[in-house]
């Protein structure tokens, strides 16, 4: 039985390189996502923050 690793399948690394291209660009798209919803996150909870304390004080 053949696998991955024989020598007599070549056209599994043409295929085992694009497919690490493809996850690699993925991998980047999905760090710039996670950096940008952190952000959101982190402002909502200091919007909220501010907001609360504001009407705590107002009491």
């Amino acid at each position: 039985m053949a696998n991955k690793y024989s020598k007599s399948n070549n056209s599994s690394k043409a295929s085992e390189q694009k497919t690490m291209e493809y996850y690699e660009e993925r991998r980047k798209k999905l760090n710039k996502s996670a950096k940008v919803i952190a952000l959101i996150l982190v402002a909502s909870m200091v919007v909220f923050y501010v907001i609360s304390a504001g009407l705590f004080f107002m009491n």
